[in-house]
């Protein structure tokens, strides 16, 4: 043979079986297989999920307000040492399917009842906060554990119920009852719906909630019926001609809350067809403001939306006789989200708002459009008299 084509032969011989080490590596688990298939996330920012031959990884990108962390975790479905325990850059490891779980926050009860895995939750912070049937239920046959208001959980009964994962959540960089709970061997995971900029990007935890059940593929079913109701009437709004103007939030103190341009609650006023009069605002954080500032701005606003907790005209006017002078109350279009509560006081709106954009929105284009939406009955708001 010339030499030339025995040192190709040979070249060729060194790769093949270099690659076949490679190979076996991967399979043996010696090295993590480097390649993955990454869920479609469509609208959500804060969170990815990619799937492994062996295991998902997701990540949770700025879990908090001002954070730059990204905090990763790894879900196995074979047997796992300390599950809880830093491995690396990894800072929780788990074992799936997840059996009981322990949530500190309503947003994240929908996403179960949703994927039919009510019954995992265990253990609830201040459980008159939730407001769903189904939840209820299994609150008063003592099958979901209070756990004490949510500035104070009490992590002994979280180590009693011993449950496979925590979901939690956090407003700072102090996390320090979280690391109280991982010590205790208990795997916490982060969670940041609460942050997403879209309507839509919230209800779209779903599928990071979904991937504790191996159930991606009903979650991606669930999310695609939302999002289809949801651009349906965004779409159907576009027609509209004339957006009236609207104004939301109230005083607290000498402070009136209300969202910036961008934040997710000025994109529900812009899809549903309303004029937000602060949509020139280029913040996604909630502003503070003088109550003169907004009467300057918003004295004649054609709606009042989003009160707080007031349930009648009477009631905000009894706060503050200032509001009266401004039109959406004089002519009586105000409106809240407080038609349906919970029995024990819990809202609706803060639970399965979250997870249901496309029902928001609907009820929003029937207050700003009603002659588009006389088939919609309202859900999350009413009307204040």
């Amino acid at each position: 043979m010339p030499f030339k084509l025995c040192w190709i032969s040979l070249f060729f011989t060194v790769l093949l079986v270099s690659c076949r080490n490679n190979e076996t590596e991967n399979r043996q688990g010696s090295n993590p297989v480097t390649i993955g298939k990454p869920l479609e996330i469509k609208y959500s920012t804060r969170f990815s999920v990619t799937m492994y031959s062996s295991y998902k990884e997701l990540k949770v990108i700025s879990p908090w307000p001002g954070s730059m962390d990204t905090f990763t975790y790894r879900l196995y479905h074979k047997k796992i040492e300390n599950p809880s325990q830093t491995t690396g850059s990894i800072p929780v490891a788990l074992q799936l399917p997840v059996s009981s779980m322990v949530c500190f926050s309503t947003t994240h009860l929908p996403y179960l009842e949703m994927l039919d895995e009510q019954d995992k939750l265990t253990g609830f912070p201040t459980t008159s906060y939730i407001s769903s049937a189904t939840f209820r239920e299994r609150v008063l046959d003592g099958k979901i554990r209070d756990l004490g208001p949510s500035n104070e959980i009490n992590i002994e009964q979280i180590m009693e119920l011993d449950p496979d994962l925590v979901i939690a959540f956090s407003m700072n960089n102090d996390l320090s009852m979280i690391e109280k709970i991982k010590r205790s061997g208990i795997p916490v995971i982060l969670n940041a719906d609460y942050l997403e900029d879209h309507p839509l990007g919230r209800a779209e935890w779903i599928k990071f909630i979904a991937a504790f059940f191996d159930k991606e593929k009903m979650a991606d079913s669930i999310f695609s019926e939302i999002e289809k109701s949801y651009l349906e009437t965004r779409a159907k709004v576009t027609q509209v001609k004339y957006k009236p103007s609207v104004l939301t939030g109230v005083v607290y103190g000498d402070t009136w809350f209300m969202p910036g341009g961008r934040h997710y609650g000025s994109i529900f006023f812009e899809d549903s067809g309303a004029a937000y009069l602060w949509s020139d605002n280029s913040s996604g954080e909630i502003l503070q403001l003088s109550f003169e500032s907004v009467y300057e701005k918003a004295q004649n606003a054609d709606y009042w939306v989003g009160v707080a907790t007031y349930g009648s005209l009477k009631d905000i006017e009894q706060a503050d006789e200032r509001y009266t002078a401004i039109k959406a109350f004089q002519e009586g279009n105000v409106y809240n989200y407080t038609a349906k509560a919970g029995p024990a006081g819990g809202n609706a709106y803060f639970e399965e708002g979250y997870a249901r954009p496309d029902i928001i929105l609907n009820d929003l284009a029937k207050i700003f459009h009603p002659e588009l939406m006389n088939e919609h009955l309202f859900y999350f708001y009413k009307k204040l008299n």
